[in-house]
């Protein structure tokens, strides 16, 4: 491969080795996924990973997954030592380490992980000859877990939302957050889903089953959870995802109902969501809510599943039908009026509308790239 043969540069939150290990599930992921098929023609996507620690390689796991279609990494490594008591430090130690960037300084970049603009590459993303979109995932201005890193965090928002070619936000939260920034042009582009992963019908066996697919920390609502499964002793709880907060961990074992599966990679989620009977949202409203827009509820209603959420931002505003938006406080009952059903809950039939889905936005994306060229 030539540099010039590279046609897009794309910035991850993370990088290339979290990509494989989770299998693209991520916002920035299915995006990366979509440009290496719609750039096939004009040459790979460039994957520059964030910059990660030298004394960890050799523990680094590939995963099981294939590298995206038509996407090339390059990853880069650092000899600092990473700080065991503060995770997020790393974010400012590997600051200096990104590799020499491939392409050419007018090819355009996506940004997904605005601290590139504090980096040794950010004059050379940001040189004015490139067109570069800055795609906001969420709020990490308010983000519980960039605490220790705050002032870092706003001073890259402050130059990388003022050096944008483009502002995407995939939210009204993150909307706000550009506009707080100046970005009164940013363009509101929620999350969706390829509905063609979904399996529409049920497998559902046993207790009627309430499933949650997603990363367990302090923005789910850990004491809806404990006290809808105490009140629903005949339901079965799943929750699919890792464990951020080790606070979570005692409660939730403790329930009998409650099932943990642990980190389920993408490419089987499909399958496991045909054992749930409802799709559920119990994120806490307010504090610990993120600013970002909630990937899993189109992924359920793409499997047919009826959605149950808290009131978060824009969760009943998506234009998805089947998705019950309630307080925290009426969840339980809500779920036992399901059970005066049978232990099945029906499937509900609809479908994703076409500006819901990943392909839809990538293309949307690279087009607004291609007007300013």
């Amino acid at each position: 491969m030539t540099d010039r043969s590279v046609s897009v540069l794309a910035f991850p939150m993370h990088g290339q080795q979290k990509l494989l290990s989770e299998g693209y599930r991520t916002r920035d992921g299915h995006f990366i996924e979509w440009f290496g098929r719609l750039k096939e023609s004009e040459g790979p996507v460039a994957v520059v990973s964030r910059p990660e620690p030298q004394v960890l390689r050799p523990l680094v796991r590939t995963g099981t997954s294939q590298s995206a279609a038509n996407t090339e990494a390059f990853d880069s490594y650092s000899w600092r030592f990473p700080n065991l008591r503060d995770r997020r430090s790393w974010w400012l130690q590997s600051l200096n380490s990104y590799p020499n960037l491939p392409g050419t300084p007018t090819t355009p970049a996506i940004v997904w992980n605005p601290m590139v603009s504090l980096s040794n590459v950010g004059s050379e993303i940001f040189n004015s000859r490139r067109r570069v979109v800055v795609d906001l995932l969420d709020d990490w201005s308010i983000h519980y877990a960039f605490e220790s890193i705050a002032a870092s965090v706003e001073e890259a928002y402050r130059r990388s939302l003022g050096e944008a070619t483009i502002v995407t936000a995939n939210s009204e939260g993150t909307l706000a957050l550009a506009k707080r920034f100046g970005r009164s042009d940013a363009v509101l582009m929620t999350n969706g889903c390829d509905p063609d992963r979904f399996i529409t019908h049920s497998k559902a066996e046993g207790k009627t089953t309430v499933g949650y697919v997603g990363k367990i920390g302090r923005r789910v609502d850990l004491d809806l959870v404990i006290e809808a499964a105490s009140s629903l002793p005949g339901f079965r709880f799943i929750f699919a995802g890792p464990i951020l907060d080790r606070e979570y961990l005692a409660p939730l074992k403790s329930m009998n109902n409650i099932e943990l599966l642990g980190d389920v990679h993408y490419r089987d989620v499909p399958n496991l969501l045909t054992s749930f009977d409802i799709g559920w949202v119990p994120h806490r409203v307010g504090k610990f809510e993120i600013g970002g827009d909630i990937i899993k509820t189109y992924e359920y209603r793409a499997a047919h599943l009826p959605v149950l959420s808290t009131p978060l931002i824009g969760a009943g505003d998506r234009g998805l039908d089947h998705v019950c938006v309630l307080p925290s406080s009426e969840h339980t009952d809500w779920l036992r009026q399901c059970a005066d059903y049978g232990d099945r809950v029906i499937r509900k039939t609809g479908v994703i509308p076409s500006e819901h889905t990943w392909e839809d936005k990538a293309i949307q994306l690279l087009g607004s790239l291609d007007a300013i060229r």
